[in-house]
């Protein structure tokens, strides 16, 4: 998927922080309050659309290894993560708890009370309404922010290589991954850090004879630019 320079909204590190602190305060009577805050946590860390966290099985999700296979959509790569981010295991811990406590569960973990996969026009109403309780610009308001929300944090601030991004996020093509380093000046820095700390040693060839060591020599001598 090819994407414009206009097209790509994401959330900074402290909104996004801004949201998930906005959730409980806003639904604090809802049942279904927890299912939300977890969503939003499982969809930023692992960068899902809102078709694949209604696609989340019990089966994907591993309490004792802490891991959750993601099945993308769209041809993009199924990959495997562990929930490495304290805040994220724990919500996904203690709602995965709560949902095998009910013996009327179906197959998926994030469901509507009809047990069915929770739908994209649901979690797209959802982060309008969260959205409107913070400072978040409104153009941002839109569920698949929070998948550009993780490449950018990746890059940003977790400093991963672009490589290890286009796996995180299941691009078959690393051109879709390279699209946000148009964004991210850090990552520009490093990369011209990385050519101006290098030294480059180009050979410079004479056919005359030159000492070296004490001793007279034909060849090449290696210039350091």
């Amino acid at each position: 998927m090819n994407f414009t320079y206009a097209s790509i909204k994401y959330l900074t590190v402290d909104e996004f922080n801004e949201l998930i602190e906005k959730i409980p305060e806003a639904d604090p009577s809802s049942k279904f309050m927890k299912r939300n805050l977890t969503i939003f946590l499982v969809a930023e860390y692992c960068a899902l659309r809102a078709s694949e966290i209604g696609a989340i099985r019990f089966t994907d999700y591993d309490p004792k290894n802490n891991t959750l296979f993601c099945r993308r959509l769209k041809g993009s790569s199924c990959n495997t993560l562990k929930l490495a981010d304290s805040r994220v295991a724990t919500a996904m811990q203690e709602f995965y708890k709560d949902r095998l406590n009910n013996p009327s569960h179906g197959n998926f973990i994030f469901a509507s009370k009809s047990e069915r996969p929770i739908n994209r026009r649901t979690l797209h109403t959802l982060m309008k309404y969260y959205c409107s309780f913070t400072s978040i610009s409104p153009d941002k308001w839109h569920f698949h922010a929070l998948k550009h929300t993780c490449a950018m944090k990746l890059i940003d601030y977790y400093h991963f290589d672009v490589r290890d991004v286009q796996w995180w996020l299941g691009h078959k093509y690393i051109s879709n991954t390279m699209i946000y380093l148009n964004y991210s000046t850090h990552a520009q820095s490093r990369l011209y850090e990385k050519i101006s700390e290098k030294r480059i040693i180009r050979p410079a060839v004479y056919d005359d004879q030159y000492h070296m060591a004490g001793r007279r020599r034909k060849g090449r001598r290696f210039v350091i630019w």
